[in-house]
């Protein structure tokens, strides 16, 4: 089929570069958007008096049965989607239909359809990011009187309600959705009517041009326009820093489900067994979900590379800025619906978790913050504390284990039988939890509280 392009050229495209070149396996995607922008662009032709009122019609009518068209169009045929798009046009319409690209460049259009497309996608990925926090909140609701070792190092650091690990991922995944707005948000500038990179000769309203796709701004800068592909880096980054934190929970459910932990049980639905060992009950989800991470952040690494030499405007470099952000959209609604699913199917298990409660150095904390109650600096407590728990692990007791009297060797805050009746009272993860009074903390109250804040923003969003 003939290029768009070809009447300065005497040879034809080699085959080898002319598939090389193409890009309609990819961007055929955008082809609703490129039909969008394109009754648009024709709008604004006939306000500048480009176009008749007739042949307005003529075309207008022409882009709509092309629309209903996508199925049967012979897309190899074409090098990309733009090509497409006005090649049916012309098929309906006669000579007419190349008037189409009057006072346009593909290098606009491209940018156009783009970012028309990925602001679209971008409500899909976050409305996935909100399924999978509705999960967490679910969950969290049913785990609020559940208490397990919080970690520091990967270490018992704090007693902690189960709820309040899991909502502490829906915190994560909130700020997910506030970066995917932000790359909206940059995504929302109109770049046709800037041309090839000067601007065009016809005098095309871009504000109307702008309402009609959907854009509520319009860019300032005709070369920075269609140079520009900071919203592709955006979104590669947002998808990267979602990659992240879905990875960091799928680490805790491999380790979690471990038989060294017994934390959580996956349901056998979203587990697989081992081709060689009978008893296998293996965590491939969460660990293919962990083991995507490395293409989202070698995504945007593509990206800043593509991107961080290149003269202005347009290159052709930036084609591959839509097989960057399609692949890694693609994965990422893909690895939301399933995570989504995957949280829905575990079961936290508190009898094994109780074993791991049985160190009751978690306590250590609540102890110190007991004698600063008692008067004693806090450094100096947090000195007591540490040597009473030296004291144990070198005599292979627990802290429930000690007497009065050895109690008294530590600090003479601990003065008789009531005060270790209270001390005793602190080796509680109830009461552990409910002592923290801050906003956000792991007590009762403060994880109940999350988990309302929880729903009702998510209600809001849906709404």
């Amino acid at each position: 089929m003939a290029k768009i392009w070809e009447g300065r050229f005497k040879k034809e495209l080699d085959a080898e570069a002319d598939r090389f070149n193409a890009s309609i396996s990819f961007d055929r995607r955008l082809f609703k958007h490129d039909v969008r922008s394109g009754l648009a662009h024709l709008k604004a032709l006939k306000k500048a008096g480009i176009i008749s009122a007739r042949e307005a019609a003529q075309l207008t009518s022409g882009m709509k049965k092309v629309a209903k068209k996508e199925a049967a169009i012979d897309w190899p045929a074409y090098e990309d989607v733009h090509s497409a798009v006005e090649g049916e046009l012309v098929k309906l319409t006669g000579d007419l239909g190349k008037k189409l690209h009057t006072g346009r460049s593909r290098n606009d259009l491209v940018a156009t359809d783009t970012r028309m497309y990925m602001k679209e996608e971008m409500d899909n990925v976050k409305a996935g990011i909100r399924k999978l926090m509705a999960s967490l909140v679910e969950l969290a609701e049913k785990s609020q009187h559940i208490y397990m070792p919080g970690y520091t190092h990967l270490q018992h650091a704090q007693v902690v309600c189960a709820g309040q690990w899991l909502m502490a991922y829906f915190a994560m995944f909130k700020r997910d959705c506030d970066l995917f707005d932000f790359a909206q948000a940059r995504a929302d500038r109109l770049t046709l009517g800037c041309g090839a990179l000067a601007g065009s000769n016809y005098p095309l309203d871009r504000t109307l041009i702008a309402r009609e796709t959907g854009f509520k701004n319009v860019a300032e800068n005709s070369m920075d326009a269609v140079a520009d592909r900071d919203f592709m880096l955006d979104f590669l980054y947002a998808s990267s820093v979602c990659a992240a934190h879905l990875s960091r929970l799928a680490e805790e459910l491999i380790i979690y489900g471990s038989n060294e932990f017994g934390f959580i049980e996956i349901d056998d639905a979203f587990a697989t067994g081992s081709s060689i060992m009978p008893h296998k009950k293996n965590p491939d989800i969460p660990e293919l979900i962990r083991g995507k991470t490395g293409k989202y952040f070698g995504g945007l690494m593509a990206g800043l590379t593509m991107m961080k030499g290149l003269p202005l405007a347009y290159n052709k470099d930036m084609q591959e800025d839509k097989v960057l952000m399609f692949s890694r959209l693609d994965e990422l609604k893909e690895t939301l619906s399933i995570a989504a699913k995957f949280m829905r199917n575990i079961t936290i298990k508190q009898e094994t978790i109780n074993r791991q409660m049985a160190d009751e150095f978690m306590y250590a904390v609540d102890i110190a913050d007991y004698l600063v109650g008692k008067g004693l600096p806090f450094r100096e407590s947090h000195r007591v504390v540490g040597s009473m728990v030296g004291y144990c692990v070198e005599n292979n007791k627990r802290f429930t284990g000690l007497t009065l009297d050895e109690l008294r060797s530590f600090s003479p805050k601990f003065a008789g039988a009531k005060e270790r009746m209270e001390f005793m009272k602190l080796i509680n993860p109830a009461e552990s939890a409910a002592a923290k009074l801050t906003a956000g903390s792991t007590s009762p109250s403060s994880v109940k509280r999350q988990i309302a804040f929880g729903k009702k923003w998510l209600g809001k969003v849906k709404r």
